[in-house]
């Protein structure tokens, strides 16, 4: 019986709209490139739990856009009403005087959204930033529409005016909301597991 619980729970688990990704940079960077406005390089310590992510801004010119592997990209649809976050930091003491900061962007042929989900903090301590993936939040009302097919996501992390900062990018990731039938129906299952346990 305990057998076949585990089986049906796993079954459950797996049919849950998870993380469409999470990047935790714990050995590389996983696909994220800084394709202009910085120098991108792998730190293997010192992340909010592991490795992360710096770019230096080396040419003042261009904002530093961190850019989504391939694999991110594609149908959203199922992460409508989900959350998107990162979490970063100010890694020198650089002036925080330019707004660009936090700014994700999400594109499709439904058009390109952007959301600036916070200023930069100036302490140089990670920082966690959220948003939720509804129109309501500040995307507009063609999210849903962006979200069915994206082709391109950018965070944001210039947040000096000219060149010569530093930032940090950790623990990017993007969940769902799981459906109401599904987390009850997981959420007993444990709890039969758990009374099976105690039995013994």
């Amino acid at each position: 019986m305990a057998r076949s619980l585990r089986a049906t729970l796993i079954v459950l688990g797996s049919a849950l709209p998870l993380a469409v990704s999470a990047a935790g940079f714990a050995t590389d960077a996983e696909g994220w490139t800084t394709p202009v406005g910085g120098t991108q390089a792998w730190q293997a310590t010192g992340g909010n739990g592991g490795g992360w992510v710096q770019v230096e801004d080396l040419d003042g010119n261009t904002d530093i856009l961190l850019t989504a592997p391939s694999g991110w990209l594609g149908n959203w649809s199922a992460y409508l009403g989900g959350t998107l976050s990162f979490d970063a930091r100010t890694v020198n003491n650089a002036s925080v005087d330019w707004s660009g900061f936090g700014e994700v962007r999400i594109s499709g042929p439904g058009g390109s959204l952007v959301l600036d989900l916070a200023p930069a903090a100036p302490d140089g301590q990670w920082r966690h930033y959220s948003a939720a993936l509804t129109p309501a939040a500040g995307w507009g009302p063609s999210l849903a529409s962006v979200l069915a097919n994206v082709t391109s996501l950018t965070i944001n992390g210039e947040f000096h005016a000219g060149p010569g900062e530093v930032v940090g990018f950790d623990n990017i990731q993007v969940t769902a909301v799981p459906e109401p039938a599904s987390a009850a129906l997981l959420l007993g299952g444990l709890g039969l597991l758990a009374g099976l346990r105690r039995k013994r």
